[in-house]
């Protein structure tokens, strides 16, 4: 009789589980299908006849996934704090590991990385104890690989994790984790230069999302094989593909990835010297910009004015309530305390609506606050855009009237592009940061450094630039960059003569509370000459800094400049 009982717990588990698969598998299949609208009435069905908690988490999973993908990542975290909700009161591992692994993408989605590391620091905590299912420890790893691409920025990290994802997803046939790992992989071929490996791997994703019909998964294939198509410069190809990407994206109303191919087509026009067609698609993708803003404008907007509205019938609600249960009190009292109930009744109702007229107010404030909260947070995004656009422009305007002017005009307007550019990048990083106040020296020098690579490759001039990853404030960083470019311009210009190895150096680093600029090239023009920099010495006194230079064995520039590092 044992044997029967256990035979028949071990067939309800497992037809159990084999529902909660099947509502995982389809669901995820609608999602990467792009049928959001159908995705969410089969997971709102679902969850309104669960019968497990399994599969009630599954849903709620499943609708924030649909929301996260809309961009509402309001209404996605009311999903997954209800699915919290039924989690934390459940002991099954594999359900919290799944969450925290889902939190962790959802964070990163909107480049809250330490929020998604802290995730997975708690997923990690569980594998560490308990065996996990090879399709979420797929997912997990996945995970791990995309932070080490955004965030650590630790390529051979990334590949490790990939390779592990893509080995599980493979043996699980899972093709979500198959595309996602190959994907990050693919980031990686990049990232070393390895284009030619980056777009066979490209080119086989591409097919495979056609294959299994995952539409938003061929569009984010497109998007990474048009822009390492550029990077290695076959422009008219890339220009080809952008194009029949383009037309895919807008079939199938992929707003952001439309936006996104229209710049790749601008980027390739603008290489190929056609200013005119750049232009064209700069003010296509401006006016999609304008119009995708405006969208998530209007939508907060309305959510914002209906939960208002939903908060004010909530309230009213409860002050009938009240009213209702003083007035059963005062009927049920005897004539001996009537005074006395009619004066606290009175005494109630009066505090009633002044704490209700208060809550009112405040309430009201909040709102208004949180809205031009929001509004400024859209204006200066919106203007970080056309600033950026700006900036792009004044590039193209000055790239094409490079290619319009002779030899001896060219390095003035090179100086000016250089300089421009020095600026683009600093806003750039500015506008990327969660702290708009400071930025990285490694990562914005490094920017500035290879606006030069096409000038240092035509001169045959090798490079040596270490620099530290210090945060330091803006307006300094501006300097360093505008400093670090003019001493590069005058070395390219002035400093060589006819030297088989022709070399520049750059160090920056931190030492205690200074920063030390060192800067050298070996050219011999300049040995033993006394050497007066202009704008180099504005910039510095600008700094209000000392600096020295050495002329004895080519060109050495170096300067020291206190940081504060709170």
């Amino acid at each position: 009789m044992k044997y029967f009982v256990y035979f028949i717990l071990c067939f309800c588990t497992q037809i159990s589980f084999s529902q909660t698969d099947s509502v995982l598998s389809y669901g995820e299949n609608l999602i990467n299908e792009n049928k959001l609208k159908e995705a969410k009435t089969f997971y709102e069905k679902q969850l309104l006849s669960a019968n497990t908690t399994e599969q009630e988490v599954y849903s709620l999973m499943g609708l924030a996934e649909i929301y996260k993908l809309k961009l509402d990542y309001e209404q996605a975290n009311i999903f997954y704090v209800k699915a919290y909700d039924v989690i934390k009161n459940v002991s099954n591992k594999k359900l919290h590991f799944f969450y925290h692994v889902k939190m962790a993408e959802f964070y990163r989605k909107r480049t809250l990385f330490k929020q998604s590391v802290a995730q997975l620091d708690k997923a990690k905590l569980i594998i560490e104890k308990h065996k996990m299912d090879d399709a979420i420890l797929s997912k997990y790893y996945s995970r791990k690989a995309a932070l080490f691409t955004e965030h650590f920025f630790i390529p051979d990290s990334t590949l490790y994790y990939a390779q592990k994802a893509l080995v599980l997803a493979k043996k699980v046939k899972d093709k979500d984790g198959v595309f996602y790992s190959s994907l990050e992989i693919a980031g990686v071929y990049e990232e070393k230069n390895h284009y030619h490996l980056a777009i066979k791997k490209l080119q086989e994703l591409i097919n495979f999302s056609k294959l299994n019909n995952m539409l938003q998964h061929q569009a984010d294939a497109y998007t990474n094989y048009t822009r390492i198509l550029i990077k290695d410069k076959q422009y008219k190809k890339a220009l080809s593909e952008s194009v029949h990407a383009l037309e895919f994206a807008n079939k199938n109303q992929l707003l952001f990835n439309e936006i996104l191919f229209i710049d790749n087509i601008r980027n390739c026009y603008k290489k190929l010297g056609n200013i005119d067609k750049a232009f064209e698609y700069l003010e296509t993708r401006l006016e999609l910009t304008d119009s995708y803003y405006e969208k998530e404008h209007n939508k907060f907007l309305f959510e914002l004015e209906e939960k208002y509205k939903l908060t004010e019938k909530e309230n009213q609600i409860k002050i009938n309530n009240l009213e209702l249960a003083n007035k059963t009190k005062e009927l049920s009292a005897n004539k001996t305390k009537l005074t006395i109930t009619i004066a606290l009744f009175v005494f109630a109702i009066t505090w009633i609506v002044l704490i209700g007229y208060f809550l009112k107010k405040s309430k009201k404030n909040n709102k208004q606050l949180q809205s031009l909260s929001q509004e400024n947070e859209f204006l200066l995004s919106e203007a970080n855009h056309r600033i950026n656009n700006n900036l792009q422009l004044v590039v193209i305007l000055i790239a094409d009237q490079l290619k319009k002017e002779t030899s001896q005009a060219l390095f003035p307007l090179r100086n000016i592009l250089t300089k421009v550019e020095a600026i683009s990048t600093l806003h750039k990083h500015l506008y990327k940061n969660e702290d708009k106040r400071k930025v990285d020296t490694h990562n914005y020098l490094s920017d500035v450094k290879n606006s030069f690579f096409e000038v240092f490759k035509e001169n045959n001039i090798e490079t040596n630039f270490t620099i530290a990853s210090i945060k330091i404030p803006s307006d300094d960083a501006m300097y360093l960059g505008l400093l670090l470019t003019e001493l590069c311009i005058n070395s390219i210009k002035h400093a060589f003569n006819a030297e088989e190895n022709k070399t520049i150096s750059f160090t920056l680093k931190q030492k205690d509370n200074l920063l030390l600029f060192e800067y050298s090239d070996n050219g011999t023009a300049a040995v033993n000459k006394t050497i007066k920099l202009k704008l180099v010495d504005k910039i510095c006194r600008q700094m209000d800094l000392q600096y020295t230079l050495n002329t004895a064995n080519g060109f050495k520039f170096s300067l020291v400049k206190e940081i504060n590092n709170e």
